[in-house]
């Protein structure tokens, strides 16, 4: 599980990883960094349905994957911020 307080920062870091998963594809990036990232995007809720706390390899997972692919910073950014990323309000 991803800890209660972190749920929706974990939830917007997912939806990034899609958006961004999606922008490769439409960018016919190479298919092995495509892959890459949509296994980061099947694995992340499999964590957040763990009946342990999994918040920090969450949040180290999404760093990991932010270190290869630079465009997942944003997802890593979306997870550690307290803020709605559209809004700017607080989550």
């Amino acid at each position: 599980m991803v800890s209660p307080d972190k749920y929706r920062q974990a939830l917007w870091a997912l939806n990034w990883v899609l958006v961004a998963a999606r922008t490769m594809a439409y960018g016919k990036a190479n298919h092995t960094d495509l892959a890459d990232v949509l296994d980061a995007a099947e694995y992340l809720p499999c964590l957040m349905l763990e009946p342990t706390d999994k918040t920090s390899f969450f949040r180290e997972y999404l760093a990991d994957l932010a270190r290869r692919h630079p465009s997942m910073q944003t997802a890593l950014d979306r997870f550690d911020n307290d803020e709605d990323p559209y809004s700017g309000k607080a989550l």
